[in-house]
């Protein structure tokens, strides 16, 4: 939680968010209780120790960055200009549908 990006109150009444870094995180006891606390930075500089509550905190999660060229894995193998396609003739067997192949070059049954 330490350094994310979160939306805060900066008056602590749930309305008016701004953005801002998390500095610290700690549990405040008092008794028996455990509040969850925050230091939150406020780009302006400001820094301030609040309660790490919703409506008070947000979090901001983060947008699905997608990499433009990730989604392009596989059109390296098609930019050679031919089609995969092309490339089965070269590598079918040599006795298959030719009727080139000569008797005496097969392998011999064991």
């Amino acid at each position: 939680m330490v350094g994310e990006r979160v939306l805060v109150s900066r008056e602590g009444s749930g309305a008016n968010h701004e953005e801002a870094t998390v500095w610290d995180y700690y549990e405040l006891l008092i008794n028996s209780d455990k509040r969850p606390m925050v230091v939150v930075d406020f780009d302006d500089g400001e820094r301030k120790w609040i309660p790490a509550e919703e409506p008070n905190v947000i979090a901001i999660e983060p947008e699905d960055e997608e990499d433009p060229d990730e989604d392009d894995w596989d059109d390296d193998e098609d930019e050679g200009g031919e089609s995969e396609a092309g490339d089965e003739s070269e590598h079918d067997d040599p006795g298959s549908d030719s009727g080139d192949a000569d008797p005496d070059d097969a392998e011999p049954d064991t």
